[in-house]
């Protein structure tokens, strides 16, 4: 059987769930996860989007990589999503 040839690989990538994934605003990468796990990821997303105006945000500075963090966050998402429809 195709489905059972363990010569397949997954597409699936292992999260890493340490750290920060929105370094503004403090949100973790295990709270965006277990909020992926919920259902409720776009509170977090509108959160961050809310306060980017006010305070504002400070990515240059704040997140290691130098950019903004929604690309990350976006991407984020859906691997959780994609690993959790895997199990």
């Amino acid at each position: 059987m195709k489905c059972c040839d363990d010569k397949q690989k997954s597409n699936i990538q292992e999260i890493n769930l340490e750290g920060l994934i929105c370094y503004c605003f403090n949100h973790s990468k295990m709270e965006l996860y277990e909020a992926v796990k919920n259902g409720s990821e776009k509170v977090i997303v509108d959160d961050i989007k809310s306060k980017m105006t006010k305070p504002g945000c400070f990515c240059e500075s704040a997140n290691p990589s130098g950019k903004c963090c929604l690309g990350d966050i976006s991407t984020f998402i859906k691997l959780s999503k994609e690993n959790r429809s895997s199990n």
